[in-house]
């Protein structure tokens, strides 16, 4: 699992190994932080695709699109 905070979100990257064993999904969460007047809030993303040869992968491929989706302020992104 990869953590990172970035801007107001707290972005967490993962995978999952699917069944056959042989590939690895992309998991991603974020989370906007807590604020003054804001308690905080996640919203998860299973299901990603592509899939990949290994959990590295994966990993980047969802911290990435956290990346970018938080720099971004991402439709998809309702946190």
């Amino acid at each position: 699992m990869q953590r990172e905070e970035r801007g107001r979100y707290l972005i967490e990257a993962s995978a999952f190994r699917l069944g056959d064993g042989n590939k690895w999904q992309p998991r991603l969460t974020m989370t906007r932080m807590a604020c003054a007047n804001a308690l905080s809030k996640s919203q998860s993303f299973p299901g990603l695709t592509p899939l990949f040869e290994t959990a590295k992968g994966a990993v980047r491929y969802a911290a990435d699109l956290g990346r970018s989706m938080a720099d971004e302020g991402s439709p998809r992104l309702k946190v």
